[in-house]
């Protein structure tokens, strides 16, 4: 027995908005539904039931159940061979994505996983839309972990072996990091010719080494190498100077100590001799001190002056030593706390009382840089230790010609030491590694000569070197420097042109590349590329384009091995020959090598010179400091004279951090990280997910943030997946075996326009979303089309017309015809985020049509159609959906009071007014020619479009002129195939009986 649903709505022309629901009423009768279970209980009945139903059928399975192993039967089709297809038939334009290259060591981690997931994302998107895509993946191949590998597995320290042999076990590690890191990258289902040749980039392939060397030689031919002595960060840990990019800073506590400077009486200015005369009047054995203050004792020794600043106000104290201290006036309250009582005895400033001040084998300088904020006021000055100690005596025009710097390449005390200090005092020193034994013996050496005026331990913030974790020094060394003030204004005007995603990128890269003057690019290590410069007896290097010239070819021929193995003869260039020389070993920063890897693109001359060499850079943010920067300024400095300065990348994407669900950092000592081939291939304890869940995890995160993964967001994504994997198939079962109906062969009704609108929406919104590379919007869209749109509204209203219509019906062909409209579409836009689900999908179809399957759906081409949109259609399934909306509610309201338990037990009476109804049945074509034709136009409204999308068994409509809202109900008669006449149109009902009330 169907209840009956009562509902009013107002008067007007649009007044459908207006529908509110008044009130519900149900009798008790449920014959017919209960006749309907019993028979239901038959199994043979049943069986012989469902036989006359058109019911889904597809090879597609509802689950899978070994999603790694169909990933891997897809594997080939949806990777190199993809790739290779792509390129050779598409006929759109190229698109470049240059790929960031992780480095060779170890297997992949969630980081990686994210990062090659994103550029996948971009790739295919482009491929499906027809695009040519150009795509190489790479691998960072030189450096200090690879060696220290290398080292390991050899059994021997750096100094002990020979270059050549570092070299070729560094060589035969990084090649078996990249065989597994290819294998897992596969496994993400990333498109690229993964096994040809050219189909991958390595930083220690031969052509690649021979390239960087070509670049490096036309930065020497335009100026911007210099060979200098100066401070650069140095690791100790690592033995080798390190570029600003390989810093991280961590808090450490140190010794700080305040040093008393003696002043001699002969080098005194006149005011500072006055001061001293006062203080003795105090005092007779006073004796004056500039007191500096310092958290790194170790760099004591390498002490050529005292820096003041000329504005700071100076007070001449005394203490209880009978020293005379020369201590910012600001400090002095604050100090005393630390030196005892200070008693002021004279004031000084730094302009006009300090400046010039000769200290004992020292020099004094003044610097903006000096403040009296904290410490004393005065700032121990030592430029082998210190870039603003260095730049303030060039300013100053001190030579820094004989820094003093007594600190090895282990980064312990030499016997240089003695020349400083005079005496065997130092004797302790020597051997120490100066941030640890080293630092304690200095501040006792201070406690023994009476200059020591209090210590403290502090919490500061301290570089350390990036892969071994350790603290660096600042040290003055030969090194090899890339000039970058140079470069400025062109990066400028290069940065400005990139769009960044996000777009505090901007700020960030800028910020970094105008923050540095030069780049210290040469390293101290034997795995990389050697910088080949030759010395001359004196010492001096020799790299000239000609020299460069004669020792590339060399190698070009012979290998950059030859470079540590063969004769120095062999690099002479013949105008030099007849002359002593020695080879340097230092290597170029692997910073260097990645960031000219934009010239294999170059080389390929894919597009026009006017235009940035790739379309995507996308990396981590801290590639800002790295391989974004060091590629935009090796590019900027190989362009000729009178080219536009421009990046090498048009757009620049950078991702955040993966974490722990906690938003740790992941660790395998902490215990918490997740791999990525632990989430496809499963594990012991967790289900095989396969790859295509990864993917839509990374696709629904914002990517710009730093991101957590764990067992639930592992978990949410596999359920995104099912019930798009749900929705897909019920499509494709219901339409596969159905020959292909074009939409303007059928007689679509009003839901089916609107589902038509609805995807028209949809393919405008995710092809803005995936060309802004914002693939959550895509995911989040494509979700709610799928869950609200389709699942909950279009396939619960259709299928009784697709189990139970003609195969050949007009209402189901309309229908299928929609489905495979909706299904082809769907399957393209998804592709880029799920390749493996829509080749599953497309291979069933073709499988269920018993078609010959083509190579593969992105071959297919996704050309976004918006020609359903339909603002009309929209605005009349917004009032129809309100009322589902209030219609649904009340349904579920009876069921949750067990009157009714499915929509189908019910029937809804609908009170409107005449002009409403007329609107209505006029916005759907059927207009209104008669009396008896609005009757007949009316039913068709009630009887097959109403209760198609209230999901409900009848529609009754009153409240209009001419009809009495009482004339209509509904009996628990079952009369199936009784036709009926009354006022209304002949009518067939099924199961219920439409009758005058008596």
């Amino acid at each position: 027995m169907s209840r009956l649903l009562t509902l009013s709505m107002g008067h007007g022309p649009r007044a459908l908005s207006g529908f509110r629901c008044t009130h519900f009423r149900a009798s008790a009768i449920r014959a017919a539904s209960t006749a309907s279970t019993t028979a239901a209980t038959d199994k043979d009945k049943k069986k012989a039931f469902s036989a006359t139903l058109l019911l889904p059928k597809t090879s597609l399975p509802l689950r899978v159940k070994n999603a790694p192993k169909v990933d891997a039967k897809l594997r080939d089709r949806t990777t190199h061979e993809l790739y290779r297809k792509q390129f050779q038939d598409n006929k759109g334009e190229v698109f470049i994505l240059h790929d960031g290259p992780p480095y060779a060591n170890g297997n992949l981690h969630m980081g990686h996983a994210l990062n090659k997931i994103l550029k996948d994302i971009i790739n295919r998107y482009n491929v499906v839309r027809g695009r040519k895509v150009h795509y190489i993946p790479g691998w960072d191949c030189h450096g200090l972990p690879i060696e220290h590998k290398a080292l390991g597995a050899l059994g021997k320290s750096h100094t002990a072996l020979d270059p050549v042999s570092v070299r070729q076990e560094a060589r035969k590690f990084a090649l078996q990091a990249i065989d597994t890191q290819k294998a897992e990258f596969k496994q993400l289902g990333v498109m690229a010719d993964w096994d040809a040749k050219d189909g991958v980039y390595r930083s220690l392939d031969h052509g690649f080494e021979i390239r960087q060397l070509r670049l490096f030689q036309k930065m020497v031919s335009k100026g911007f190498i210099t060979h200098r002595h100066r401070p650069t960060y140095y690791s100790p840990s690592s033995r080798t100077a390190l570029a600003e990019a390989e810093l991280e800073y961590t808090d450490l506590k140190s010794t700080s100590v305040y040093v008393a400077f003696p002043v001699e009486e002969g080098d005194m200015t006149p005011r500072l001799t006055e001061a001293l005369a006062r203080g003795r009047e105090k005092r007779a054995d006073a004796t004056l001190h500039l007191a500096i203050w310092t958290t790194t004792a170790w760099s004591l020794p390498g002490n050529m002056g005292v820096t003041v600043g000329d504005e700071i106000s100076y007070a001449v104290a005394l203490n209880e030593k009978n020293q005379l201290l020369v201590i910012g006036e600001e400090r002095v309250e604050e100090l005393s706390k630390a030196f005892g009582p200070l008693e002021i005895v004279d004031k000084v400033t730094g302009e006009c009382d300090m400046r010039n001040v000769p200290l004992t084998l020292q020099a004094r300088t003044c610097a903006p840089y000096v403040t009296a904020e904290s410490g004393t006021g005065l700032v121990h000055s030592a430029p082998a230790h210190g870039h603003e100690d260095y730049d303030a005596f060039k300013a100053a025009g001190i030579s820094v010609s004989n820094m003093r710097c007594p600190i090895d390449d282990d980064g312990c005390f030499t016997e240089e030491i003695f020349s400083y200090s005079g005496n065997e005092s130092t004797a302790p020193l020597v051997g120490q590694q100066v941030q640890g034994p080293g630092s304690k013996a200095m501040v006792e050496l201070l406690k023994a000569e009476g200059v020591l005026l209090a210590q403290e331990t502090v919490s500061h913030r301290y570089p350390i070197d990036w892969r071994t974790k350790k603290p660096i020094l600042i040290r003055a060394t030969p090194q090899w420097f890339a000039d970058i003030q140079t470069l400025k204004p062109a990066a400028e005007t290069a940065i400005e042109a990139i769009n960044f995603v996000p777009a505090t990128g901007r700020n960030r890269l800028s910020a970094t590349v105008m923050s540095r003057s030069e780049w210290c690019i040469s390293r101290q290590r034997s795995w990389g590329v050697p910088i080949p410069a030759l010395f001359n007896a004196q010492g001096e290097a020799v790299l000239s384009t000609e020299s460069l010239d004669h020792i590339i070819s060399v190698l070009d021929a012979r290998g950059i091995d030859h470079w540590w193995s063969g004769p120095v003869e062999d690099f002479i260039p013949p105008s030099l020959e007849g002359q002593e020389f020695t080879r340097g070993f230092d290597t170029l920063d692997v910073w260097f090598d990645s960031g000219t890897s934009w010239a294999l693109i170059a080389e390929a001359s894919l597009r026009p010179t006017t235009r940035p060499l790739a379309d995507v850079y996308l990396e981590g943010s801290d590639q800002h400091r790295g391989w974004f920067q060091s590629s935009i300024l090796t590019r900027l400095a190989s362009l000729d004279a009178g080219e536009k300065p421009m990046a090498p990348y048009a757009n620049l994407l950078t991702h955040g951090f993966t974490t722990d669900e906690s938003g740790a950092k992941m660790s395998k000592s902490l215990g918490n990280g997740l791999s990525p081939m632990d989430v496809i291939n499963g594990t012991k304890s967790t289900p095989a997910h396969g790859s295509d869940v990864l993917r839509v995890w990374a696709a629904g995160v914002d990517y710009t943030r730093d991101n957590s993964i764990g067992p639930s967001s592992i978990s949410a994504a596999a359920e995104q997946l099912r019930k798009l994997r749900s929705a897909l198939r019920f499509m494709l079962g219901n339409t596969a075996t159905a020959p292909s109906l074009s939409l303007s062969e059928v007689q679509l009704s009003l839901v089916d326009r609107y589902i038509l609108h609805e995807l028209s929406s949809l393919q405008a919104t995710a092809r803005d979303a995936y060309d802004e590379f914002s693939f959550n919007k895509v995911l989040q869209n494509v979700a709610s089309f799928t869950s609200s749109t389709l699942s909950s509204f279009y396939f619960d209203v259709v299928k009784d017309t697709l189990y139970c219509d003609h195969l050949n019906g007009t209402r189901r062909q309309a229908v299928v015809a929609t489905l495979q409209h909706v299904l082809g579409v769907m399957v393209k836009l998804i592709a880029p985020i799920t390749p493996h689900l829509s080749e599953e999908i497309y291979e069933a179809a073709a499988t269920d049509a018993g078609n010959e399957r083509k190579s593969s759906v992105f071959l297919e081409h996704w050309n976004p159609d918006t020609q359903w949109l339909d603002g009309a259609t929209a605005e009349q399934m917004g009032d129809l959906l309100a009322i589902r909306s209030q219609v649904l509610g009340l349904i579920e309201e009876a069921r949750a009071a067990k009157h009714v338990r499915v929509p189908a037990e019910t029937a809804v009476v609908v009170n409107a007014s005449s002009d409403v109804l007329s609107q209505l049945l006029e916005d759907n074509d059927l207009r209104i020619t008669s009396r008896g034709d609005w009757w007949w136009r009316l039913t068709l409204v009630t009887d097959e479009l109403l209760p198609t999308i209230l999901g409900v068994s009848q529609v009754s409509v009153g409240g209009v002129d001419g009809i009495d809202e009482s004339a209509w109900r509904l009996t628990g008669q079952a009369t199936t195939g009784k036709h009926l006449t009354g006022p209304l149109r002949p009518s067939v009902i099924p199961e219920l009986e439409l009758g005058r009330m008596a």
